[in-house]
């Protein structure tokens, strides 16, 4: 018994020096840090975090023109009393959008509001012809200043540590713009008789016209839904009509190829005036 005793005393001083001896890492200097964390869906308590998110035109409004996107900008240490500015630049490597052209984004003005950890870098987007052929992207870079550092370079895309993630920048944010349609499978059935072939930008007019939408599209030909066989010939007389009036006025709808936008012979629109 005496020796069960002893070696109990001795696994006890083991563990107390192996404590006393690890060295724990704390975040203790007094510069605050920064990094992008948009959360991208949850799943119960667990969070899953993206640096990106991809926006499409497509199931928006014809009337659409631009839309708002944000970046999520977090901190870790200390929060200040007061509004501190922190630095983003657009990371021209991973950039195609033109700014301007498809996005507006003041950088001069972002902050920390005081009293908080949270803050979000809002950008622009405009709805451009160049999206219905490839996506645009922009590409912003956190900073160093004098209220913030980047340590976070990288880190797991989910807050639990025993779920499996992949690595993600915290320095880095993308965003990625598009409008890239295809062609319904209801319009390659019976569309052509009515519209002409099928085009992206004729898509959009057609659905701009008769009010339709994707969705209306993926309903076609079912009981009730608004895109039918029988309601074809009412929508290509109102985009033969809507056509004509604009190239009357000087003004044509050019389809995809550059040329003046058709529809089925049945529902021609007269170009007459451009020859």
């Amino acid at each position: 018994m005496k020796w069960k005793i002893i070696l109990f005393i001795l696994t006890l001083n083991v563990v107390f020096s192996a404590c006393e001896e690890q060295d724990i890492p704390l975040f203790t200097t007094d510069d605050t840090g920064i990094y992008f964390q948009r959360v991208s869906s949850y799943r119960g308590t667990t969070e899953y975090y993206a640096d990106t998110i991809s926006y499409s035109f497509v199931s928006s409004s014809a009337m659409l023109q631009d839309t708002v996107l944000q970046a999520t900008v977090r901190t870790m240490g200390k929060v200040a009393d007061y509004d501190r500015p922190f630095k983003v630049v657009v990371n021209q490597e991973g950039t195609t959008a033109v700014e301007g052209v498809h996005y507006e984004l003041d950088l001069d003005s972002i902050i920390m509001p005081a009293g908080t950890s949270t803050a979000f870098v809002r950008v622009r987007f405009f709805r451009t012809k160049d999206m219905m052929e490839k996506a645009v992207r922009l590409a912003l870079q956190l900073e160093d200043n004098e209220y913030f550092k980047c340590y976070l370079s990288e880190y797991k895309n989910t807050n639990v540590y025993e779920v499996e993630g992949k690595i993600i920048s915290g320095n880095l944010f993308a965003f990625s713009l598009s409008e890239m349609y295809t062609e319904p499978s209801y319009w390659s059935m019976f569309g052509g008789n009515f519209f002409g072939g099928w085009t992206a930008k004729k898509y959009i007019v057609v659905n701009s016209v008769c009010g339709l939408t994707l969705e209306d599209w993926d309903d076609a030909g079912l009981t009730g839904a608004k895109v039918s066989y029988g309601r074809f010939g009412f929508f290509a007389a109102a985009v033969q009509k809507y056509l004509q009036e604009q190239a009357d006025a000087g003004t044509p709808e050019l389809d995809s190829d550059g040329g003046y936008m058709q529809l089925a012979p049945s529902y021609s629109v007269d170009y007459s005036l451009y020859e």
